[in-house]
């Protein structure tokens, strides 16, 4: 049973919107447009992984969680958490091509694209140890003891890998079944895992990186203005009576200042004024600006002057979230 299904890392949706509303000629335009091509091949990995566990029917009785960040001593940002009978099971996701070195001393994942390309990553194990030891200690602070187990999946066979020593498994997405079925087979007792699920569920984080400007310490005056067309990519959609019009490509959307006001969220700030909404949408009226942002039913501060409408609840009622 999937308690917690996939949803994209706040990360890849942030860098999306930073990436489109960052000048191409910024210096740091083509590190972070291939930091969004990694983060978006890894929230793609862990949807398909996902995908394959829904169908598994022995897992029909257990309970699945994707992105789990808990309170721990050690940081701990769980790709998949699996609640099986006495036993939990962690999955940290690896959406790679090309040919994989796991090297040991000093402990390092060596990656070599097709192209010959070479990159040094972390070794997926020390990760995974170190959610294993958080697991650990977070469930001493509830009073639980149960056996964790923690596996590396690589989701697709788009992957030549060399292993130098044995340690934690490492899978592809198909083998999951047979190793899932090794830990569910030990156990049959099941009073445990309702009242772990509700541990989990009840001690939850969230975790955001916003706003990206400041994350990757950008200058705001950086960024392009503007609503954007989603159908065609430009900028610049005017403010008509009862939508938003694209000269571009003429495509209308009553609702297309929404996204530019998550991006903000996302890039700029969590709060914004009649005069930044009026600069961010390219529209003249403050009683425009005034009228759109009331109709959204954000909570404000201040006098009208001074006044700053809180974007948070846009950003977490957006449906990427749910």
């Amino acid at each position: 049973m999937i308690i917690k299904p996939f949803a994209p890392s706040p990360l890849t949706i942030g860098l999306q919107a930073l990436v489109t509303r960052l000048q191409p000629t910024h210096p740091q335009y083509q590190n972070l447009q291939q930091e969004q091509k990694i983060k978006e091949a890894g929230d793609f990995g862990e949807h398909y992984v996902m995908k394959e566990l829904r169908q598994t029917a022995l897992l029909n009785d257990c309970h699945i969680f994707h992105n789990v960040i808990l309170p721990s001593v050690l940081p701990m940002q769980i790709d998949i958490l699996i609640i099986v009978p006495n036993a939990i099971i962690l999955l940290e996701v690896k959406n790679i091509r090309g040919t994989v070195h796991l090297k040991n001393d000093p402990r390092q994942l060596i990656r070599t694209s097709e192209s010959g390309e070479v990159h040094v990553f972390t070794h997926p194990e020390i990760q995974l140890e170190q959610y294993i030891q958080g697991m650990k200690h977070f469930l001493d602070t509830q009073n639980i003891s149960i056996p964790i187990f923690g596996a590396v999946v690589f989701p697709f066979n788009n992957v030549n890998i060399h292993r130098e020593d044995s340690g934690l498994p490492i899978l592809m997405a198909k083998e999951l079944p047979l190793f899932l079925h090794k830990h569910i087979e030990k156990s049959k007792e099941t009073s445990t895992m309702n009242e772990i699920k509700h541990i989990v569920l009840s001690h939850l984080r969230d975790r955001t990186p916003f706003p990206l400007c400041q994350y990757y310490q950008i200058d705001a005056s950086a960024l392009r203005l503007g609503v954007h067309c989603e159908n065609c990519g430009q900028f610049g959609m005017k403010k008509l009576r009862m939508t938003w019009y694209c000269q571009s490509c003429q495509y209308q959307c009553k609702d297309a200042h929404i996204r530019a006001l998550l991006d903000y969220y996302m890039v700029v700030g969590d709060t914004i004024s009649n005069r930044a909404c009026r600069e961010l949408l390219n529209i003249e009226s403050q009683y425009v600006a005034k009228r759109l942002l009331k109709k959204l039913n954000l909570p404000s501060t201040g006098s009208d002057r001074i006044r700053k409408y809180d974007l948070f609840s846009l950003y977490w009622n957006a449906p990427q979230k749910k």
